[in-house]
């Protein structure tokens, strides 16, 4: 095998081994971008416990209110019926007022004894969430951290690889190098071995010559049909 073919394919595995890099650096920040949105879902969650116990509690005030409410409003029906001065329909009007009220205000009563049951209860769940919301965040974390730890050492590996290929591209004669370069922005190998009379790259057969001179190696030879560099083995 030519020289040149033998740091051509040099070059190429530098390139495969920098475009693997490249994925597991992209592959990497997608996962940290993963792990913060969990982290903010996380959030969300225990946020919507807590509201929805600040709703609750708004609630309970609002109905305790009401039932306060409705109890000075049969203390003062109570009142104008107890000074007596008043018509017998106004009376009966009262009477009538003073037991609808007091059917509202055990209703509510009732509800307000449901409803602090489960204010307790929805304080435990807040105090679930937010546990488990400290436990997960510490974990996600960490994953980020360690995200962060394969990163850096990722882009270690990048700017070795990167100098590696510069020395290793710099040592070519510029025409073969400027040929490689060409190809390579047109395709991910550009460098194929020739067996069975077949390009490796465009998987068509090339002439009898073509294999024959990548096989005796008589310079550089390309394929006719997808213009890569051949070699043989």
């Amino acid at each position: 095998m030519l020289a040149e073919i033998k740091q051509l394919l040099e070059l190429q595995g530098i390139d495969e081994r920098i475009a693997d890099v490249e994925a597991r650096l992209a592959r990497l920040k997608r996962e940290q971008g993963r792990h913060v949105g969990q982290i903010e879902e996380e959030r969300k969650t225990s946020k919507a416990v807590e509201q929805a116990l600040c709703q609750m509690e708004h609630d309970s005030r609002m109905l305790n209110l009401s039932v306060d409410e409705l109890d000075m409003q049969i203390r003062e029906y109570q009142k104008r019926l107890d000074k007596g001065i008043i018509s017998f329909k106004e009376m009966e009007d009262l009477r009538a007022k003073i037991e609808i009220e007091r059917s509202r205000m055990s209703t509510q009563e009732d509800d307000a004894l449901t409803l602090m049951d489960s204010i307790e209860t929805q304080r435990g769940a807040v105090l679930e969430a937010k546990a488990l919301l400290q436990s997960r965040e510490a974990e996600l974390r960490g994953q980020i951290e360690e995200c962060k730890s394969q990163e850096a050492q990722a882009q270690f590996d990048l700017e070795e690889l990167e100098s590696k290929r510069q020395a290793t591209a710099d040592s070519l004669p510029l025409h073969l190098r400027t040929q490689y370069e060409t190809l390579r922005s047109e395709m991910a190998h550009p460098i194929a071995e020739v067996r069975g009379g077949v390009c490796g790259g465009c998987k068509l057969r090339v002439s009898g010559n073509t294999a024959a001179r990548a096989r005796g190696e008589m310079g550089v030879v390309t394929c006719e049909h997808c213009s890569r560099i051949l070699y043989a083995v």
